[in-house]
């Protein structure tokens, strides 16, 4: 017993400084009681007002979750009348005919067909049919969509003639929902397509409207498999869910009974409890989230006013206290700020060393220490200003480095991103046009296939060079847009010049004689489009660059080794 109290009395406690010691004492003997006593009172408060937000959220998601698949349901039955109807049947036969007259009229009734069914309805802004080979039956719709809707169908589950609900990207980085339904014969039940129906977000937003559990309660719908939100209430601006939700809804699930409130930690390390509810026949879950710190405010007040009792009793503690250590370390004291201005970067203080006892010998110690501190932080000074300037040089080849392509060493797509962004801008301010040339080789891949690589890579440096002597103003950029295609941005430059920089540019590259025995010229060649507009206030980025890309698409498909200019109006059709 002698050995314990030897070691708290003269080795525990001789680590802690005299004050402290008798400041400590007296906190733990008024405060310890008062802790104790507030967080069991909070613990069972929070219980019960978890346990009251519980009932009420379950209910709630479970509501939203039916009032949903009423909505769902609607569009589901809508779709089945139309697959199901002899009009779309008899146009799927002229379609499958062989007949190629039959098949164009069949193709212009589905889209009469889905105008006349969907044409009335705001939130549809999709509505297509795919034929077997998932393509997209009408005519007129732009590849890229086209290709994106096709993946869309073919990374769906068997449909088994039952609708399915997912999410797919409408363009611009947009998320909207899409419902799909297979289309069987109902002579042979043989497969005769695919219905794909898109549903605007803003349909099911309503269903949120009037719902408030307070505690800045959020309600939401996520996506299981990838997190996305798919929809949400009108104040929302997610896009995808927490992670740890998307654990615990897995955790749930892989239960044998499937829980319908779950607690987890966000990324901003906030606790959560949740309400959620599955839709049947999707991955999709109404999720009623509510902020812990939120739910616990009424218990918080409690808390606040036990907090409120222990500040004047450590108040009290602490004035008995420091009246004691005064006493005793007042020498301390001195030393301890003479420490503190040598922390705060003085090191040219010193204290008094008189005197013989322990405190004389810290003091001797202690300008010891301040004199060596002195040294090295002069010295570390230099260090600093020297590392400082190379730092700096480093910086700036980073950045040359960060906006150039490291193949062909004209400016990359981060650059041309922000190039484009600010002459726009400029364009407006300055009323002149501005112009965007996209450029792509023809037969590139072939090129690749036959030569190589590193030839392909070659061509690719070639090209650039020809664009880069094509471009004799400062203000024109040329950018490897991605690939073998590549841009150039021509600020204040009206249709004419475009046209002759970018049939100068087709011509150039084609004097060059590169050999390509697969392309029908026999020689490296490139399409153009061109885009030419002036910019307004509403003009954007993409835009430009969608109406140049179009152009180029439309080079491509008259024949590839020409300039095609592109205009807005080709675009939205």
């Amino acid at each position: 017993m002698r050995k314990q109290l030897d070691f708290l009395s003269l080795g525990f406690l001789r680590k802690i400084q005299i004050r402290y010691r008798l400041i400590n004492s007296f906190i733990l003997v008024s405060l310890v009681p008062l802790v104790i006593s507030g967080l069991l009172a909070y613990r069972e408060t929070s219980r019960a007002t978890q346990d009251k937000v519980r009932a009420y959220s379950v209910q709630v998601a479970k509501q939203i979750s039916q009032n949903l698949m009423l909505r769902m349901e609607k569009i589901e039955d809508t779709s089945e009348e139309l697959v199901l109807s002899s009009r779309l049947q008899r146009l799927l036969s002229d379609y499958y005919s062989g007949d190629e007259a039959a098949s164009a009229a069949a193709r212009s009734g589905m889209a009469r067909v889905l105008l006349d069914t969907y044409g009335a309805l705001p939130y549809v802004n999709q509505k297509y049919i795919l034929d077997r080979n998932r393509q997209v039956v009408d005519p007129q719709v732009f590849a890229p969509m086209a290709s994106s809707i096709g993946r869309v169908v073919e990374e769906a589950p068997d449909l088994n003639s039952r609708a399915w609900w997912t999410l797919y990207d409408a363009g611009h980085g947009q998320k909207s929902l899409a419902m799909l339904r297979e289309i069987r014969f109902t002579g042979n039940n043989r497969s005769a397509g695919v219905l794909f129906i898109g549903v605007r977000p803003n349909y099911f937003m309503s269903i949120f409207d009037g719902v408030d559990l307070g505690y800045d309660s959020t309600i939401f719908i996520v996506d299981a498999s990838d997190g996305a939100v798919v929809v949400q209430s009108r104040e929302g601006n997610q896009s995808m869910a927490d992670p740890a939700l998307q654990q615990g809804i897995a955790a749930s699930l892989s239960q044998r009974r499937t829980s319908d409130f779950i607690a987890y930690t966000g990324a901003d390390h906030m606790r959560y409890y949740a309400a959620i509810a599955r839709l049947p026949h999707t991955s999709w879950w109404v999720v009623s989230a509510t902020p812990s710190d939120r739910l616990n405010a009424d218990t918080r007040s409690v808390r606040d006013k036990i907090i409120a009792i222990g500040v004047l009793c450590f108040a009290a503690s602490l004035l008995l206290s420091a009246l004691i250590a005064r006493s005793i370390s007042a020498p301390l004291l001195r030393l301890v700020a003479a420490m503190r201005e040598t922390g705060a970067g003085n090191t040219t203080v010193r204290v008094e060393q008189a005197g013989k006892d322990e405190i004389a010998v810290l003091s001797r110690k202690f300008n010891e220490m301040a004199g060596k501190l002195q040294q090295n932080k002069e010295e570390l000074e230099q260090q600093v200003a020297l590392r400082t300037r190379e730092l700096e040089r480093a910086n700036r080849k980073l950045e040359a480095l960060s906006a150039t392509d490291g193949l062909t060493g004209v400016a990359n797509r981060r650059r041309f991103d922000e190039a484009l962004t600010n002459e726009l801008r400029r364009s407006v301010r300055s009323g002149h046009a501005l112009a965007l040339l996209m450029l792509d080789v023809d037969y590139f891949k072939k090129y690749n296939d036959r030569y190589g690589h590193l030839a392909g890579d070659e061509c690719l440096r070639i090209v650039a060079r020809v664009l880069q002597k094509s471009s004799r103003r400062a203000t024109d950029l040329v950018a490897r847009y991605g690939g073998e295609e590549f841009s150039v941005i021509i600020a204040e430059s009206d249709i004419t010049h475009a046209l002759q920089q970018a049939e100068h540019i087709c011509q150039a590259i084609y004097d060059l004689k590169l050999p390509h025995a697969d392309s029908p010229c026999g020689y490296i060649t490139a399409s153009i489009g061109v885009a030419v507009l002036q910019a307004d206030d509403h003009t954007t980025p993409e835009q430009v660059v969608r109406i140049a890309d179009q152009a180029l698409y439309h080079a491509k498909y008259q024949g590839r080794n020409r300039v095609v200019l592109g205009n807005d109006a080709t675009v939205r059709l």
